[in-house]
């Protein structure tokens, strides 16, 4: 059963934390307006909260939200991590930006 309360849009871009370093090899799976799926070459502890920019387009400004890890699962084929990270207190702004961009 989909425990999620918006609809999540496939989608493959980088995603980065406030220091550019944690998430630099990282990329989205897919996003919503309350989450976002990715890989990661790096382990985040569930519960991690943090600052992540999300670049959804290549020549607008990112959305930058907090983001709190919710589930973490190793994935078998690789030495990667399957991460799913909600965004607990996220702007409107940054909401509409996130959904505005898959409306078109």
């Amino acid at each position: 059963m989909n425990k999620r309360l918006s609809t999540r849009y496939e989608c493959c871009v980088p995603l980065m934390d406030e220091e550019r370093e944690t998430l630099v090899s990282s990329q989205t799976v897919d996003i919503s307006k309350s989450g976002v799926g990715f890989v990661s070459a790096c382990f985040i502890p569930m519960n991690t909260k943090m600052m992540v920019e999300i670049s959804l387009t290549r020549d607008g400004s990112p959305v930058l939200v907090q983001g709190k890890v919710k589930w973490v699962e190793k994935m078998s084929d690789s030495s990667n991590f399957r991460i799913g990270m909600t965004f607990p207190d996220i702007s409107t702004e940054s909401e509409s930006r996130i959904e505005n961009c898959f409306k078109e």
